[in-house]
């Protein structure tokens, strides 16, 4: 059974007859081209062998064969070459358009990031170190508004990722008390500077990416987190704590001095009675056990200052008609 040759696609057939008759048009240029100048430049006077055009016919013939084989073959020959030419000088200028646009932008981008910084750097300048603790208490809201602290607030993304986190949990004074946090936080954006930080630290805890942040930062910490407070202390980081703010602000009576307070409640001890000042300070005052409920003069006679903070102790002024009856 004979084997059947592959078809031919027409397009090939068709490539193949125009190669042969390009290479035939070169064959016959160069054909008359050789016999031409064989003719008229050496052997028109002088034929070879004494036989007239024999010189002629085999330099053309010679001529032909190189038109139709070594010609074309030349040709592609310098196609391909000035195609490489070409190609490497196209992609040398593209390559080193795209090397001098690359390291334009590279050096864009390390301008915009060191002005990035370098902001960056200004607005924690002066600025203080805030933690969940002081946002979940939410006393620092009225302090802001009171225009007492007017620093830019820094916050980091590790504080307001702890809020939502406790904000997220089962139990339900926990949920309130994040929900809150984050109510306060978003508040005091709107009065004042906030700053929220991405901290960048080796270290995993909260607390100690804070005191890392504010040591590395020179900024100050306010929490109420006692165990915070000594680590930061410790490291060498001032801390603000709004307790010791509070208590410092409370009134100041010296003994002598004399005070109108209402009587709220009985004394542990017989016959006193005890009231409050507008900070929430205790105040005692004697013989007043009957005077529950009333509003009454008294003088400071003792001041004691405790962990829990101060507590006056008074003596009741009593009324002058009241003595003469």
């Amino acid at each position: 059974m004979e084997l059947l040759a592959p078809p031919v696609s027409r397009q090939k057939l068709s490539t193949r007859g125009i190669k042969i008759v390009v290479k035939a048009a070169f064959a016959v240029v160069f054909l008359v081209l050789g016999f031409d100048f064989s003719s008229s430049a050496f052997f028109k006077e002088y034929p070879l062998f004494g036989i007239t055009y024999l010189a002629e016919v085999l330099i053309s013939i010679v001529a032909g064969l190189f038109g139709f084989y070594t010609f074309p073959k030349l040709l592609m020959s310098i196609k391909y070459w000035l195609e490489t030419l070409i190609s490497k000088t196209v992609y040398n200028i593209v390559s080193d358009f795209w090397d001098q646009q690359s390291k334009k932008m590279a050096e864009v981008r390390r301008h915009k990031q060191k002005v990035l910084e370098d902001k960056q750097q200004k607005e924690l300048e002066n600025g203080v170190l805030i933690d969940t603790s002081v946002l979940i208490d939410g006393r620092i809201l009225d302090i802001v508004k009171s225009g007492f602290l007017d620093n830019t607030l820094v916050v980091p993304k590790a504080v307001i990722k702890e809020l939502q986190t406790v904000s997220d949990s089962k139990d339900k004074i926990k949920r309130q008390r994040g929900r809150n946090g984050l109510d306060v936080l978003h508040n005091i954006k709107k009065i004042s500077k906030v700053t929220i930080y991405e901290a960048e630290s080796k270290e995993t805890e909260v607390d100690l990416k804070l005191v890392d942040l504010a040591k590395s930062n020179k900024l100050k910490l306010l929490t109420l987190d006692f165990n915070l407070m000594k680590v930061a202390k410790i490291s060498n980081v001032k801390v603000l704590n709004i307790n010791s703010l509070v208590e410092s602000l409370k009134t100041v009576l010296l003994p002598g001095e004399q005070v109108e307070i209402e009587i709220i409640q009985k004394g542990k001890e017989k016959k006193q009675g005890i009231g409050y000042l507008e900070d929430g300070t205790m105040v005692v005052v004697e013989d007043c056990i009957d005077k529950v409920g009333t509003k009454v003069k008294a003088t400071v006679v003792k001041v004691i200052q405790s962990k829990a903070g101060k507590m006056f102790f008074c003596s009741l002024v009593k009324d002058p008609t009241t003595q003469e009856n």
